[in-house]
């Protein structure tokens, strides 16, 4: 290239890393500039996969010189000739404009034209002159001349008679060293293939090769993202916040609370329609959360609240259908096998396209802060388990699964391809037992005894409620104990002598007869407690699973209630009159209580009549 075209770069950007404070002084050439350089791209983090890159030289650079110290303080770029013209359709009509007008840069003769070097000397820059670097703000913004040249670039190469690459195929970088490569600036881009569980490709990348004297130099680290999602069980405090949930059941009725955790991916480098118009350019970021039938959720109330929180700074709450919209669609089809455990179940997407897509009246655009890269989003989900749910009990564990993914934009220039990537299931769980009503000899099977059952205080979540009618909606719960003649919350026994009870949380309850069967007496009827106790896995608390549940009557409980040998039915009997009644226990005292009272009234009666004789 002719000399006239050349320009020391004083205060220049390496352009994929920070090289600041660069300024002309006392200097040292090379006595000869280097041929070879390296680059080495770092992964975000261990757990991504290897990337490959496709590799573009765009220029090299010459008469390197050194200060007093040993450190590059000057260079002059020389463009690739071949690259020349593709350079110059990757800049805005202004700069291309500008860049007509530069003698020391601009010429018709590609062997003598240098664009790079007009960019870096003259467009990649900050509002205050200061040159660009892409480890700030991350990789030069959104904004930036260099970011935007960078993306702009990537597109005009990707054109049928673009410049073929220099390094692809077996010889495009890796991540780790890349050795051997021809001096200079070079333009990278991400062509790996990834799968739905391992992360994103990067953003185009323009980046120097190692040189003596610029000791960052040549060294990249991926600012590409692999956002995950996270489903956990919380509990409700009633007071907007909520604590991690440790035990995953559930009567029929109650309210399921779930958090769903993510982060915000970055987005710079990559195209955005903040009209949501053009589907190339929209951005996706989506939260599917999947419920098996077992869970009622409504598009009106599953959602509690969308928070996001930045590593730094105070959260933020996202408004509905401003930042997010929210759908709740079935699951499936008349072709999803019943094998599916979530066959007529639903799932809810919260999508925040609006706020990555920067629409009108999102936070993101109404705000300074713009779009919260790297903030941890916080979604809370409520269900309500109804009469579906599949229902354990001793020996038959039943789960009510539900899942969750994660869709977002992971191809900078190719931004509607959604990524998809699988969250944890959590289960939930509800219980049963049976009531089996006998007579003393237990072959008979007695209809017709009536019963209420309570929660006792502090086992449940429905301390001290008693249960009330098996509705629609699930249980539903009375402050006091029903009368005999109530229907609510009184439980009678079929012609089989059989009360079903479905659909329960863990906890203690109490069963107390209250109404004997024909033909039984009334006196000291059983009333006794029993225990639903799951044994809960030693899983993150959110995520735990039930691997056993047991029934147990307290000990000291009325002898009359038995607990079957599966299990799974409280046998209680009754007597017919009070010579079967218990002699001993809580039952037996009762009797003598009761037996004591006949004989004080009639005693009673007896004195009466004497006073009468006499």
């Amino acid at each position: 290239m002719n000399t006239i075209f050349k320009r020391v770069i004083s205060g220049a950007a390496a352009l994929g890393i920070a090289v600041s404070g660069l300024a002309i002084g006392v200097s040292t050439a090379y006595a000869a500039d280097p041929t070879t350089g390296s680059i080495t791209i770092n992964k975000s983090d261990a757990g991504q996969v290897d990337h490959s890159f496709d590799g573009w030289h765009l220029a090299s650079l010459t008469n390197v010189t050194k200060d007093s110290t040993n450190k590059i303080n000057g260079f002059l770029i020389d463009t690739d000739d071949h690259m020349v013209r593709t350079i110059v359709a990757a800049m805005t009509s202004d700069q291309k404009v500008a860049y007509e007008k530069d003698a020391n840069y601009y010429s018709t003769d590609n062997a003598v034209a240098n664009p790079m070097g007009y960019l870096v000397e003259k467009v990649f820059k900050d509002t205050s002159g200061k040159a660009l670097s892409e480890l700030t703000s991350p990789w030069g913004g959104d904004s930036s001349a260099l970011r935007a040249f960078a993306k702009s670039l990537s597109k005009e190469l990707a054109k049928h008679d673009a410049p073929t690459a220099d390094k692809t195929g077996d010889s495009a970088l890796k991540t780790g060293e890349n050795k051997e490569l021809k001096q200079g600036l070079w333009f990278l881009k991400d062509v790996t293939t990834t799968d739905d569980t391992k992360g994103t490709n990067s953003i185009p990348i323009i980046t120097p090769t190692t040189f003596d004297g610029a000791d960052s130099w040549g060294t990249v680290t991926l600012k590409n993202t692999t956002p995950t999602i996270d489903k956990k069980l919380v509990d409700s405090k009633g007071d907007g916040t909520y604590t991690p949930n440790t035990q995953p059941d559930y009567a029929v009725g109650d309210d399921v609370y779930y958090e769903l955790t993510s982060t915000v991916p970055v987005y710079t480098g990559y195209d955005i329609d903040s009209m949501m118009k053009e589907a190339t350019k929209t951005r996706i970021f989506k939260i599917n959360d999947t419920a098996s039938k077992a869970l009622t959720v409504s598009a009106d109330t599953v959602i509690e609240s969308v928070k996001l929180t930045p590593a730094q700074g105070t959260a933020v709450t996202l408004v509905k259908d401003k930042d997010y919209t929210v759908t709740v669609a079935d699951y499936g089809d008349v072709n999803t096998p019943d094998t599916d455990a979530y066959k007529g179940g639903h799932v809810t997407t919260i999508d925040l396209g609006k706020y990555v897509n920067k629409a009108e009246g999102s936070k993101s655009a109404t705000t300074t802060d713009g779009i919260l890269e790297g903030a941890t989003v916080t979604v809370i989900v409520k269900a309500k388990l109804n009469k579906d749910a599949l229902i354990s009990n001793p020996g038959n564990l039943q789960k009510n699964p539900n899942k969750v993914d994660l869709e977002y934009s992971n191809r900078p220039e190719e931004v509607n391809h959604a990524h998809k990537v699988p969250g944890p299931e959590v289960p939930v769980y509800a219980y049963k037992f049976d009531i089996l009503k006998t007579d003393k000899a237990g072959t008979t099977k007695l209809p017709g005894a009536k019963f209420t059952i309570k929660a006792v205080s502090g086992t449940s979540k429905h301390d001290g409620k008693y249960l009330g009618s098996y509705g629609k909606d699930g249980w539903s719960y009375l402050d006091s104990e029903p009368a005999v003649a109530d229907t609510d919350g009184v439980f009678t026994t079929g012609t089989d002598g059989k009360i079903n009870v479905s659909g329960l949380d863990a906890g203690t309850y109490e069963v107390h007869e209250i109404a004997p069967p024909d033909g039984y007496t009334a006196i000291s009827l059983p009333k006794f407690q029993f225990t639903i106790t799951p044994t809960v896995s030693n899983e993150v608390a959110g995520r735990k699973t039930i691997t056993v549940v047991a029934l147990s009557l307290a000990k000291g409980a009325d002898v009359r209630a038995l607990l079957s040998q599966d299990g799974k039915t409280l046998n209680i009997w009754n007597a017919k009159n009070i010579t079967e009644l218990p002699k001993t226990g809580g039952a037996g005292l009762a009797m003598i209580v009761a037996v004591g009272a006949l004989f004080i009234a009639a005693s009673g009666i007896f004195a009466l009549r004497a006073r009468r004789k006499a």
